[in-house]
């Protein structure tokens, strides 16, 4: 046990000393840094990783929780560092209960919120904005939930998933990440 401690411990002085080469601060309301699209960017490209994978999610969002672990497994199977970016207001009181959901599945889970003075607005409006900022005009944008975002050392964002990934695989089955993943992100990762 005190081993975990120990790596947890130097896990999280790594992750914090990530945050401030990117001048990251802790949100004034949870206890998880707050981001904007220039801070992922800059994360992705002192991350030591040759890609860096972001996972958008709302407390409330049922495949957000339920592809949540198909996330946060990227990190353990692969050379990457997985975010959770949590898409609820800084000062939500159901933003708590979105980091209690990734905390229950990772303990040390590495964690952003989108910033409130740049995403203003109830979720679907910080969402949009947030989409609509960080997809290459390559991709389509769509602002839905549960998103894996891809960023190279670069900088550049590779790739950016939405609905549509699943359903282009199986037209019967919309929720079956781990197959949307193999043929997305997963190719990106090796």
């Amino acid at each position: 046990m005190r081993f975990l401690k120990v790596i947890g411990l130097l896990g999280s002085t790594f992750l914090f000393s990530q945050q401030n080469d990117c001048s990251l601060k802790k949100s004034e309301h949870i206890n998880v840094p707050a981001a904007d699209k220039n801070d992922l960017l800059c994360i992705a490209k002192n991350s030591g990783k040759p890609n860096t994978v972001f996972y958008t999610l709302a407390s409330w969002c049922a495949p957000c929780i339920e592809h949540l672990p198909d996330a946060l497994k990227l990190e353990k199977d692969f050379n990457t560092d997985v975010y959770v970016v949590l898409v609820e207001a800084e000062d939500d009181p159901r933003v708590q209960n979105a980091i209690n959901r990734v905390k229950d599945r990772l303990e040390d889970a590495k964690m952003l919120v989108l910033k409130n003075s740049v995403y203003p607005g109830g979720v679907k409006k910080r969402n949009k904005t947030f989409v609509t900022q960080i997809t290459p005009p390559e991709f389509e944008t769509i602002p839905d939930f549960s998103k894996f975002i891809v960023i190279n050392n670069q900088g550049d964002v590779v790739m950016v998933t939405n609905w549509k990934d699943y359903k282009k695989l199986d037209k019967k089955n919309t929720e079956n990440a781990q197959q949307m993943l193999s043929h997305t992100v997963i190719p990106l990762l090796q």
